[in-house]
């Protein structure tokens, strides 16, 4: 290559970017009629200003200038990029084309945000199969409500009663316990002390579909009576 050929492959930056004078466009466009050199780096440069375009300017500055203590304000970004591509093309060519390309490629990549969309989810709700109030089978100061949810093949089942609170402020208790009847099979789940004011929740789960559940029961252990019951 020629001196004047060398002089010329440091100013296809400052041509694309607008910032060579009139006389010095025409003459770079003169040379470029016969410089395949110099067209192939013009086109290849000729995305330029549309990518700085969707830089920030801070991002773009620092590929080019290193930053001043206190950075004078730049009105707009492409003027400025201009200038520094004048500024460096009457001291050296950048560094390479495939680096420039290469370096506002990524300058793009980090100045749009990337939206991720993430996926929620939801916490599965339960299935309720049947759900009631139990009835008294006798006078009792027991009350509750029961429960079933389908758990696949088998069944949770939720147990929740109450001692009604005694006026006398009597502290005797009893043994209560619960049982379930699925098919022709009888389930003792649990059983508990109770006394006035006592409130609690039994919560089992039994290897029995729901659709086999037929009775509910709370008895008394000590008389083996049923007290309250649930027919699903």
């Amino acid at each position: 290559m020629t001196d004047l050929a060398d002089e010329y492959s440091t100013w296809d930056a400052a041509y694309v970017l607008g910032s060579l004078g009139a006389t010095e466009r025409r003459e770079y466009e003169t040379h470029l009629l016969d410089c395949e050199h110099c067209q192939q780096a013009v086109s290849e440069l000729a995305a330029m200003p549309g990518m700085f375009a969707l830089v920030d300017r801070d991002t773009a500055l620092s590929m080019i200038e290193p930053p001043a203590l206190v950075p004078p304000p730049v009105p707009d970004l492409i003027p400025s990029l201009a200038a520094a591509a004048e500024r460096r093309r009457k001291r050296r060519r950048w560094t390479g084309v495939g680096a420039a390309v290469a370096a506002a490629a990524a300058a793009v990549t980090i100045a749009i945000p990337v939206t991720a969309t993430v996926a929620r989810t939801e916490a599965p709700t339960e299935q309720v199969v049947a759900q009631q109030a139990m009835r008294a089978v006798e006078q009792t100061p027991v009350s509750a409500e029961v429960k079933l949810v389908a758990d696949g093949d088998r069944t949770r089942l939720v147990m929740t009663c109450r001692y009604a609170p005694s006026s006398y402020g009597s502290t005797y208790t009893n043994t209560y316990g619960l049982v379930v009847t699925a098919g022709d099979q009888r389930w003792e789940l649990d059983q508990w002390p109770a006394g006035p004011g006592t409130e609690l929740t039994v919560d089992r789960t039994i290897d029995a579909p729901p659709d086999s559940i037929s009775k509910v029961e709370i008895t008394s252990v000590d008389s083996g009576r049923t007290i309250l019951v649930a027919e699903v």
